[in-house]
């Protein structure tokens, strides 16, 4: 790829923007010599493997081509090569680990745990807590501003999650794809590609989830330290992810065209919208079922609603930053129960997750005859064999 940021150093940020976008494209549409005809990730694969057993993480068997297939189709990505070959060989389980051979309610966490991302960087944006370069000067106004962050996010691929807040970009489908830590307040590499998340101590797999981002900040710090000043290896640049990693200036009502509209402060709504309600309604029926007492309930549902569930934490500028906002604090409660010994069924039935904004009235989804299913995957695994044998 280009090193745009050292040739281009004259161009304003937009155009910088659009070229790294045709670098990355060119990388990723370039033809790649496998050694010997054969793609081969033994090395990567053995290391993070051993990795998760020697933190005492449960490995699985690997998922299986139409495993794989059933994903990307469902959740609209590829897996990176590099991650697909680990995950073929073993599936971690347990909390934080995406649970992608997941069904039935668990598959609403699943996808849930694929928007986070997205949803945090929303919250940050609505926050005035981000912007970047290439979007231009921000708008004063905080639905202005969100418009075009949305347009232009349209762009960023989709984050596939690794462990907990660390992803890992599904373009350019090329391995050694740089590792993003994402959450509400901020955007930071944690990994320049997947072998060198894995390369350090295991402690992040070990502690409370509140306390994640900062021991992988640390650990990420250290590990550069240590790294040769003659070592110039840099992450892979990544639309939209790298810029929003390395831009994280504070910001002030400056840069807003008018000082009687500050873009630091959001405009709440008087209400909370009733979808929200209703949301909280099923979680306290969910916990009625299963047999908690109302006492409890009330602590968990009514108490938490009253006191500060959704005052200070939940963003109302619009319907998506609503969503956006109790999508985060779904995300947080499901990681205390995850960590607490709680299954991915159990959290989805708990908190539902299936509160995506609707739009309009859709056709409920037709399922597949059996044997069609059947058919379909023999398929998937004929294509696979095909393309193997074309490497070789």
């Amino acid at each position: 790829m280009v090193d745009v940021d050292r040739r281009m150093g004259g161009l304003n940020p937009g155009h910088v923007a659009g070229l790294r976008r045709l670098s990355a494209r060119a990388a990723a549409s370039a033809p790649i010599t496998p050694l010997n005809g054969v793609f081969s990730f033994d090395s990567l694969v053995r290391k993070v493997i051993a990795h998760f057993r020697n933190c005492g993480i449960t490995v699985q068997r690997g998922l299986t081509e139409v495993e794989f297939a059933v994903a990307e189709a469902e959740f609209g990505f590829v897996f990176p090569p590099d991650l697909k070959a680990v995950l073929s060989a073993g599936l971690p389980v347990g909390a934080g680990f995406p649970d992608w051979r997941s069904s039935g309610s668990a598959r609403f966490h699943l996808r849930a745990s694929i928007e986070l991302p997205m949803a945090s960087i929303g919250l940050q944006i609505a926050r005035n807590s981000l912007w970047v370069k290439s979007w231009g000067q921000r708008p004063g106004d905080a639905e202005k501003a969100l418009k075009i962050a949305r347009s232009a996010l349209k762009r960023a691929p989709i984050l596939v999650p690794i462990f907990d807040r660390c992803y890992i970009p599904c373009n350019p489908c090329l391995a050694g794809n740089p590792i993003f830590y994402v959450d509400e307040e901020r955007v930071f590499y944690c990994g320049i590609d997947l072998s060198d998340f894995f390369d350090g101590d295991s402690s992040i797999f070990r502690h409370s989830f509140d306390s994640l981002g900062g021991l992988v900040k640390e650990r990420q710090k250290s590990k550069s330290s240590r790294r040769s000043v003659d070592e110039k290896r840099r992450p892979r640049w990544v639309e939209f992810w790298s810029e929003a990693a390395v831009d994280r200036r504070p910001r002030n009502s400056n840069s807003s065209s008018s000082s009687s509209s500050s873009p630091d402060r959001v405009q709440p709504r008087s209400e909370t919208p009733k979808w929200v309600d209703d949301f909280v309604t099923r979680i306290g029926s969910a916990l009625r079922q299963g047999g908690w007492a109302e006492s409890d309930i009330s602590e968990i549902v009514d108490v938490a609603a009253a006191s500060g569930f959704f005052n200070g934490e939940i963003v109302t500028i619009d319907n998506q930053t609503v969503h956006d906002s109790l999508l985060l604090k779904a995300g947080r409660l499901s990681d205390t129960l995850r960590e607490a010994g709680w299954s991915s069924e159990e959290v989805s039935d708990a908190l539902g997750f299936d509160f995506r904004l609707e739009k309009g009235k859709t056709k409920p989804p037709k399922k597949l005859p059996p044997e069609i299913a059947k058919r379909l995957g023999k398929l998937v695994e004929a294509v696979n064999r095909s393309s193997n044998s074309t490497k070789r």
